[in-house]
């Protein structure tokens, strides 16, 4: 994997996120909170999660890493109470990553990067396999987010890798 490669994977995380924002915004407050018993609660309570944890991310790969009872301070369900809050704390996690991302080389994705686990506990992997899981989690828990979008009546915006390269793919000659 190159470090275009993974800019382009963000690239994407970026835009399905988006899209996943744009349409949570066509429900109540009340449905964006509402109890829906998947995942950490509630829509909100599910991108907030997802914002959370790319926070986390960055914090380690930045030479943070929070441990212990406050790691998800600011980042529960409850710590926002609007899907404006939520996007405006996830803008920010996206633009430090991003400008993390300028920094990295391709030589820097194989390279093991020590971070500690919320327990305190010293763990690595290769720098690229945790911008993967990353992109993973995102998607994991969009594809939730997607669903219960469903479940109130809102059609879902498609959020597939697929939708994003047709959209984005400069058309051929």
């Amino acid at each position: 994997m190159t470090i275009a490669e993974v800019r382009h994977l963000f690239a994407y995380t970026d835009w399905a996120n988006e899209r996943v924002l744009s349409a949570a915004e066509k429900l109540s407050p009340e449905d964006l909170l509402r109890d829906v018993q998947i995942s950490h609660t509630s829509i909100l309570g599910t991108l907030l999660h997802v914002a959370g944890a790319d926070w986390l991310w960055v914090e380690r790969w930045r030479g943070n890493s929070p441990v212990g009872d406050d790691v998800w301070a600011g980042w529960k369900p409850g710590d926002a109470r609007s899907l404006q809050q939520v996007r405006e704390k996830w803008q920010t996690v996206a633009g430090n990553r991003n400008a993390y991302l300028e920094t990295v080389s391709d030589a820097d994705l194989d390279r093991e990067f020590a971070y500690r686990r919320f327990t305190g506990e010293p763990y690595s992997l290769p720098l690229g396999q945790q911008m993967q899981h990353a992109v993973n989690h995102a998607t994991l828990h969009r594809g939730q987010v997607v669903g219960m979008i469903r479940q109130l009546g809102v059609a879902p915006p498609q959020t597939d890798l697929l939708f994003y390269l047709m959209e984005t793919r400069a058309p051929s000659a």
